[in-house]
């Protein structure tokens, strides 16, 4: 949270297991709220429904820095 009380949220996904680039994504950021609502679609491509069964999907939100 900043000195206004206000935070600037984003969120990164990443699919587990798997360290590739392919595997993360990420929201854009919002700025100046404490009530963050994304309404934004993500894809991942390429994926196989043997995928879907034996991956996980890890959402992890943080706040910007900047």
């Amino acid at each position: 949270m900043d000195s206004n009380g206000l935070a600037d949220p984003y969120v990164k996904l990443h699919l587990l297991p798997g360290a590739s680039k392919s595997n993360k994504l990420r929201t854009k950021t919002l700025r100046n709220t404490r009530n963050p609502a994304w309404n934004e679609t993500l894809t991942y491509h390429g994926l196989t429904d043997e995928d879907m069964q034996r991956k996980t999907l890890r959402c992890c939100t943080s706040d910007s820095l900047i």
